[in-house]
């Protein structure tokens, strides 16, 4: 059997194959088939080209983008840990101190106030005034608690407007040092120093001198046949007008009937201040007879009471101005009486 061959074959025809049959019984054997191999370059014949055999070339896709993994599933923020870092530190420490300082404030608000009312209670007590008429002012340093704890008092100004003791138009300024009110058995404490201004004005020289000139007026009159001028002659009615001379310390009290009494500030042997009347100054109309030595102890018992030294004062000056009569009065070293068993008005 011969096989076709292409281009690339240029051998020469192949033998046929002999095929032998098994013996058969008388009969005859076909030739077998002559096979003819396929004219070639060789031979002669040309050659057709082999077809060319390609499969058709698929378009180039391009390539997938890559598939990204779905995004996790949102976590919730993660809780800060509270820590105490130094701001945090500062901001409690900043609140501390704000707290403290408050109740510091708080303490000394209510140490000063109380501190105050007593100061103010005892002034009133020793003027026999009304506390509305007192105004107690502690100095801004030390703090006023630590003071009242202690029971020692560095400084305070006391002022007052209103009769003092009784005495009408007077008026008071007065600067205490060193109050100490632990005391002993002898004393209720100490005081370091005072000194005060005192300021008595003419019109409350009148009226103080109208009540000390009634009343020595009733007295003469009592048991007379003109004792019913007692009740005839107003209280307000017996000294209208005060004159002041500055330039030689001149008090002038002018009254009904042209009565004129001239008398003069002057200092006592105790420290305290008087009204001397004045040689020749003393006159009074309405054929009233009063004797000048009964008009002058009712004087003195008015500025007695203005001037009551228990605790050492004494006048430094006395002026006499266009207003009125000005005194400066100080004292130092001041013990302070113990209480006989009494109210005092420094049970503060």
């Amino acid at each position: 059997m011969t096989y076709p061959r292409y281009a690339a074959n240029t051998l020469g025809p192949t033998r046929g194959a002999q095929f032998h049959s098994a013996p058969t019984q008388g009969h005859p054997m076909r030739p077998a088939p002559q096979f003819y191999s396929a004219p070639t370059q060789a031979q002669g014949y040309p050659m057709r080209p082999a077809p060319q055999l390609s499969r058709p070339v698929p378009p180039v896709q391009p390539p997938l983008p890559p598939v990204q993994p779905p995004a996790p599933p949102a976590q919730p923020p993660a809780k800060r840990k509270r820590g105490r870092g130094p701001l945090a530190v500062v901001l409690i420490l900043v609140i501390v101190l704000a707290t403290a300082a408050a109740g510091v404030l708080g303490a000394e608000f209510y140490a000063r106030s109380v501190a105050v009312d007593k100061v103010e209670s005892a002034a009133a007590c020793f003027i026999e005034g009304s506390e509305d008429s007192v105004d107690v002012t502690f100095e801004t340093s030390p703090p006023v608690l630590m003071q009242y704890f202690d029971d020692k008092y560095s400084g305070f100004t006391i002022a007052t407007d209103g009769p003092i003791r009784g005495v009408d138009g007077v008026t008071a300024d007065i600067a205490v040092d060193d109050l100490d009110l632990n005391g002993g058995a002898n004393d209720r404490g100490t005081i370091g120093a005072i000194n005060a201004t005192i300021d008595w004005t003419s019109e409350g020289m009148r009226q103080s001198a109208n009540t000390a000139m009634k009343e020595a007026i009733d007295e003469y009159l009592e048991g007379s046949f003109l004792s019913f001028l007692s009740d005839w002659i107003s209280t307000d009615e017996v000294v209208t007008n005060v004159k002041t001379d500055p330039s030689t310390g001149i008090v002038t009290l002018e009254g009904m009937f042209d009565s004129s009494i001239a008398v003069k500030p002057e200092t006592t042997a105790d420290g305290g201040i008087k009204l001397e009347i004045q040689p020749d100054g003393f006159t009074l109309g309405g054929d009233l007879d009063l004797p000048q030595e009964d008009l002058q102890s009712k004087l003195d018992e008015m500025t007695g009471e203005l001037t009551d030294n228990k605790y050492n004062l004494r006048v430094d000056s006395l002026a006499v101005t266009n207003n009125g009569v000005v005194a400066e009065f100080s004292a130092k070293n001041i013990d302070i009486p113990a209480s006989d068993g009494g109210s005092s008005c420094l049970d503060m």
